[in-house]
């Protein structure tokens, strides 16, 4: 199995960060996390499969004991405590980032083909200063920073939610460039929180694909 490493400057003992093409992550889920995926469409269960190998090499890499990977309720993954972790899947690619607890309080990770948020979307996803923003940029680098931006928030989404059990949606964020690799994400209403605080990263893997993510240490 072949990983592509990310954001080489942020991980280490603690944390690892990787993507691969969902064809090259070949293997069988855990009897246990299998029970989880049995009845779904064998694509999804393509996905899942594909999320929880990966998730099992970066652990192998932060020398965690393997154990399965289950899928909770409301259908995100419940992360043994001694790791933190989150997965994301697009088209043709997966990702996932894995976390050592001691160091790492919550991770988000999202991947996204570039283009895929159209502009019939953007009252859902974008709030009126993020669309007003869009249409000032030239239009060859709008289809890049759209995805971008929602990838950010899909990646804000999961790195709190552990945190907070808390559904947050598209307009009750807004995001902003740092600079030409880092985000900022901040509340629309109400006090910031300290998982609004850390900026989020992006990463451009292929001409077609992106990532960010979002890392909150301890």
């Amino acid at each position: 199995m072949t990983l592509h490493p990310l954001l080489p400057d942020l991980t280490g003992p603690d944390l690892a960060i990787a993507w691969a093409p969902l064809d090259a992550l070949s293997g069988a889920a855990d009897p246990l996390e299998w029970e989880d995926i049995a009845n779904a469409s064998p694509h999804r269960q393509r996905e899942f499969v594909a999320g929880r190998l990966i998730a099992r090499a970066l652990s192998d890499q932060l020398c965690l004991p393997p154990t399965p990977l289950r899928r909770a309720e409301d259908r995100t993954p419940v992360w043994p405590a001694d790791r933190v972790g989150s997965l994301s899947h697009c088209d043709t690619l997966c990702a996932a980032a894995i976390g050592i607890p001691t160091a790492i309080r919550s991770v988000g990770i999202d991947i996204e083909t570039i283009g895929r948020v159209e502009p019939k979307l953007w009252p859902t996803l974008f709030t009126e200063r993020e669309t007003r923003y869009f249409t000032s940029l030239p239009p060859e680098t709008v289809a890049l920073e759209t995805t971008l931006f929602f990838s950010a928030k899909e990646s804000f989404y999961k790195c709190q939610y552990p945190l907070t059990q808390s559904w947050v949606g598209f307009q009750d964020v807004e995001v902003k460039r740092a600079d030409e690799q880092l985000l900022a994400i901040t509340p629309t209403s109400g006090t910031p929180q300290p998982w609004h605080e850390d900026p989020i990263h992006t990463v451009e893997i292929t001409d077609a694909h992106i990532v960010t993510v979002m890392l909150l240490s301890k």
